[in-house]
């Protein structure tokens, strides 16, 4: 299910405060259930440890 409308800038304040450490691979879930809502928030991109 899609981010309620109503949610999606608390979404995006939420995110900024996010950091993630190497590896990420693509699909892996980085906040799940946002908000109560039952939708996840996913990589998009895979980073490898450096």
């Amino acid at each position: 299910a899609p981010l309620p409308k109503g949610k999606i800038f608390d979404a995006m304040r939420l995110l900024d405060s996010v950091t993630v450490k190497a590896p990420v691979a693509v699909g892996q879930v980085l906040l799940a259930d946002v908000f109560g809502t039952g939708v996840d928030i996913v990589a998009t991109k895979a980073f490898a440890e450096e």
